[in-house]
């Protein structure tokens, strides 16, 4: 029956090779997307895992970028017991480096934050990473600055050189790398430099970052925070942040996953179509069948056999296509993709889904041809 269903198709080449293709972009759109999704959510997770104790910032604008907390506070919060150390913190995005100014977008956003940096090992406090050229920040820093490596390598920047941010110039002293690539295109700058950098108001910072003596306390230490500054300010620990930020990356992933779709729903309609025709093309020849024998369900089988193996090819095609059309958006749009074997799992089946129920009205259309109306015409 599958040597038959397979005979069928090539008796129609470009009808059968132009439903496959149809699969295979469905397929391909689904693999692309959704792994430019993972990539990022796999980005980003790796960057959570890398803040540690509790965040603080205002509650009421959307996240740190656009909030404003008094300095004061950080004494209220050093006086907790367990917190270690309390560091401010400000965080925004570059409106130009060296001169030329960019829209705000995942390929050329560029990280700017601002804290105060002890300037001892390769702790950063506020993005744990190493120092692999040059050296850290220090106290008495002005006009200094720590790039990320992936701005190091876009630049052409070494330590020593000058780097021109928003008009102003800042002499590297080191190049810093961690597990993110997303953490990895931002610039450390002296607390002070950043407040004036980017007009930031005076005794304000845009978060707090709070070390914890035994980090093992951080859920009864994110409650006394709580308690001591009131609910003017978001405390969040780092795996609180790590959930609420994979919700959101999951409700991303599923709406990729629904827009690809749709280049899928377009692929049944056509094997849906190359099917229909291909029954009312082989109108006489069922007939025949069912004459000498073939019974319904075997009418059915053949049917469903080509659809299915349209869908198969589709999907074959479509992963390779997917793998490629991944690998060029990872570059056009310089971040990372993830194609998953489960992904890739999940693509084919749903390949071969569509072209299953696709083929399920040709297929009972087909059962229903009448042999003696057939033999009649004939």
């Amino acid at each position: 029956m599958l040597k038959l269903a397979f005979s069928n198709l090539l008796r129609r080449k470009l009808r059968s090779t132009l439903s496959i293709l149809m699969v295979a972009l469905g397929v391909a759109a689904i693999i692309s997307l959704t792994s430019l999704a993972d990539g990022l959510f796999l980005d980003i997770k790796t960057a959570v895992s890398q803040v540690q104790g509790i965040i603080i910032f205002q509650k009421n604008p959307y996240g740190p970028l656009f909030s404003q907390i008094d300095v004061k506070l950080i004494d209220k919060i050093e006086s907790i017991e367990g917190v270690k150390k309390v560091y401010p913190v400000i965080i925004q995005t570059a409106r130009s480096i060296e001169g030329k100014e960019f829209a705000y977008n995942p390929k050329s956003v560029v990280r700017l934050i601002g804290s105060e940096f002890e300037g001892a090992g390769n702790d950063l406090v506020v993005i744990k990473g190493e120092i692999v050229e040059g050296r850290p920040l220090r106290p008495d820093d002005r006009k200094k600055a720590v790039i990320g490596i992936e701005i190091k390598n876009q630049y052409n920047k070494f330590v020593g050189n000058k780097i021109k941010i928003n008009g102003r110039s800042f002499e590297i002293v080191g190049v810093y790398r961690c597990g993110s690539k997303y953490m990895n295109r931002g610039i450390l700058l002296p607390l002070e430099d950043m407040r004036e950098l980017t007009g930031f108001p005076e005794e304000k910072v845009a978060q707090l970052n709070v070390v914890l003596e035994n980090p093992s306390e951080v859920d009864k230490i994110s409650k006394l925070i709580k308690l001591r500054v009131g609910d003017k300010y978001k405390v969040i620990n780092s795996s609180q942040f790590a959930e609420s930020l994979s919700e959101i990356l999951n409700d991303l992933r599923l709406f990729v996953i629904a827009v690809a779709s749709i280049a899928a729903v377009v692929a049944a309609v056509g094997i849906l179509n190359t099917m229909l025709m291909n029954v009312l093309e082989r109108y006489k020849e069922i007939g025949t069948l069912k004459a000498v024998g073939w019974t319904n369900s075997n009418i059915v089988k053949m049917i469903l056999y080509e659809a299915m193996l349209i869908g198969i090819f589709g999907g074959m095609t479509g992963i390779a296509m997917g793998f490629v059309s991944s690998s060029v958006l990872a570059r056009v749009l310089e971040m990372p993709t993830y194609v998953s074997s489960e992904l890739v799992v999940e693509s084919f089946l749903f390949a071969l889904f569509i072209g299953l129920f696709a083929g399920i009205y040709p297929a009972l259309k087909a059962a229903r041809v009448n042999p003696v109306e057939v033999l009649r015409e004939e």
